[in-house]
């Protein structure tokens, strides 16, 4: 029996705001621990947000998600945002994600700074062209798997407003701007060829896996976790 992953994996967790995204990500990291443990000995879950899994990054979500609380003066405009976004996403390829890969870990994230960027970003007007070029700069390793949960905004809006009272930059946004991304994140792969290109440097079109997020929390997880399994058995030749 192997002690270890013969390879690593790594699989982001997307959706807009309210879709128990990160809920659902902690919850699916435990079931999964507890079915490879068994096979896989020394195998490393690791689960990471962004921003703010590096001490940079940690600095990067306070100034786009509160900068008012840094200097009332702050006034991030869209680009600008994006690019303090890119700022955290270079910092967890080089210092957490790649090192893991190495090792043959996994990587759960909760969100991918260039996937969310497309959403946000073009939500607020930014082209996926643009928002391509200023993620040029660094190539990450491509994700295994991206699970993308949907929820209407009627029923994410109640969930932010009755587990969130520290509300951020885009928790304060308005109804329409919140359709607009989960518009976006709902033809991620079928709005535009531009946009196709820009997904597919981070992921390949077939391993985004949409996930209904308006159900039973248990379902969501069965259903992410059944997933990463079958990949699993597929790569390392084994049975659960």
């Amino acid at each position: 029996m192997p002690n270890s992953l013969q390879r690593g994996l790594y699989v982001i967790f997307e959706g807009a705001d309210g879709t128990s995204k990160t809920t659902s990500m902690h919850l699916a990291a435990k079931a999964l621990h507890e079915i490879l443990l068994p096979v896989f000995p020394d195998v490393v879950i690791k689960e990471t947000h962004h921003p703010g899994s590096t001490p940079l990054g940690q600095h990067m979500r306070q100034l786009v998600k509160y900068p008012k609380k840094i200097n009332a003066a702050i006034e991030i405009d869209d680009l600008s945002r994006q690019m303090l976004y890119m700022v955290d996403a270079v910092a967890f390829i080089k210092s957490i994600l790649i090192p893991a890969m190495a090792n043959n870990e996994i990587v759960f994230a909760d969100r991918s700074s260039f996937i969310s960027a497309l959403a946000y970003g073009c939500a607020d007007g930014l082209s996926a062209d643009e928002i391509l070029r200023l993620y040029n700069v660094i190539t990450p390793p491509k994700a295994d798997r991206v699970f993308i949960l949907q929820c209407p905004w009627e029923v994410s809006k109640k969930r932010i407003r009755n587990s969130r009272t520290n509300l951020d930059h885009y928790d304060k946004m308005d109804d329409t701007f919140h359709h607009r991304v989960r518009s976006i994140y709902n033809n991620l792969v079928t709005t535009s060829a531009e946009m196709t290109i820009a997904v597919s440097t981070c992921v390949a079109i077939d391993n985004i896996q949409f996930v209904d997020a308006n159900t039973a929390q248990s379902d969501v997880v069965d259903s992410i976790v059944s997933n990463l399994l079958r990949l699993i058995s597929e790569r390392e030749d084994v049975s659960f």
